[in-house]
């Protein structure tokens, strides 16, 4: 019981805390070089049942600080049934609409749209977001380097957002997210990055691999291919799209239940991930990703391994963890008063993140991963 104890703590303590100090000790400073880069591009945007906010976000794409000439837009309407379609073929011939028949999900409304677009570079977004006014020009500077096959923007989440209008003000973020996004920005510095935002991210088009039908993360596929060819992925972090926070903890839970779940489809559909002499980023992908989906089974082990080890001090342990739960388990209930006390929303999300993990390898395994995006 020792030895599982310590075992566990030591690979939560990696997952959480070891890898980014060695993330943060490896990484250097790398700025995007000033580029007057702006090609003819397609931004693809995949959309079901989003008639109420289409037409405003492609006018918000035609209405960036780039060569009008040179950009233009696809819709995919992925067998919406109230009108989108006809709501996103606004009155520019900048705009192309494919409406598919039946609702196939994003995976197959991104394929059908790649195999329309003409440019050499494509963006992908969604119908939700909206981009800063000079998203797309930062965007696609970093692909000055040839090296560069993929960049990924930044998403801003922000407080009573407005589809027409930038908020003055972003959200608080919480303590996981700025973790994360010091984790991507270090790792694309040392040509580890290995996902991208959904959001904003932008792709030379000859290194798009069509998605497997019910793939979950687009974001993760796209540019591990990207990675496979021999290119890297850059951060573009002036690059920036706005979206609102979710509604509430379960919209937030159903998300990271989504999110993992995708990272066990990856493992199905790219068993390469999990080989060190196929993987160019294997150690960031199993540090970063794969960890955080048998942490739970660590916490799990830890709490139970403690409870029987003989001793005061494992016996002490076990008292300190069932705590944490009970205050993490507050923080998730009551979030506003838990607000007031420091860290404890943290411990929330902390639970809350590796309850979604406990279920994403079921989730994962659903016949039809398109119910992971069923809207409420």
């Amino acid at each position: 019981m020792t030895a599982v104890f310590w075992v566990s703590i030591a690979l939560l303590a990696y997952t959480y805390v070891g890898y980014a100090v060695l993330i943060r000790v490896l990484s250097r400073r790398s700025g995007i070089a000033d580029s007057a880069l702006t090609p003819p591009l397609t931004v693809v945007i995949a959309a079901y049942n989003e008639a109420a906010r289409i037409a405003a976000r492609v006018r918000n794409v035609l209405e960036q600080d780039y060569p009008a000439q040179n950009l233009s837009v696809i819709v995919v309407s992925d067998g919406s049934t109230d009108g989108t379609e006809r709501a996103a073929a606004v009155e520019d011939p900048r705009v192309r609409v494919i409406a598919l028949a039946q609702n196939g999900g994003k995976a197959v409304a991104i394929n059908a749209a790649l195999e329309n677009v003409q440019t050499e570079f494509v963006v992908f977004t969604d119908a939700r977001q909206r981009f800063a006014p000079d998203a797309l020009k930062r965007l696609l500077a970093p692909f000055a380097d040839a090296q560069v096959g993929a960049v990924s923007g930044e998403l801003e989440i922000l407080d009573n957002f407005s589809e027409s209008d930038r908020p003055p003000h972003p959200a608080p973020i919480g303590l996981y997210w700025r973790m994360e996004k010091s984790l991507r920005d270090g790792e694309a510095s040392i040509g580890w990055l290995h996902g991208v935002s959904g959001a904003i991210y932008a792709l030379r088009r000859e290194l798009f691999t069509p998605l497997p039908a019910g793939t979950i993360l687009d974001d993760m596929w796209v540019p591990l291919h990207v990675v496979f060819a021999g290119r890297r992925i850059a951060m573009a972090r002036d690059a920036v799209a706005f979206d609102s926070s979710s509604a509430g903890s379960h919209e937030e839970f159903r998300r990271k239940v989504r999110t993992l779940a995708g990272n066990w489809q990856l493992i199905a559909r790219l068993p390469r991930l999990l080989s060190p002499l196929r993987n160019p980023v294997w150690f960031a992908w199993m540090s970063h990703k794969f960890l955080r989906l048998i942490a739970p089974w660590a916490l799990i082990a830890a709490w139970f391994s403690a409870a029987f080890a003989p001793g005061g001090f494992y016996h002490a342990m076990w008292i300190l963890q069932t705590l944490a739960y009970v205050a993490a388990l507050f923080a998730l209930i009551a979030p506003h008063r838990a607000a007031k006390i420091p860290l404890l929303n943290a411990a929330g999300s902390f639970l809350m993140l590796n309850a979604a993990a406990c279920l994403a390898l079921p989730a994962s395994l659903a016949p039809d991963p398109r119910g992971l995006w069923k809207k409420h």
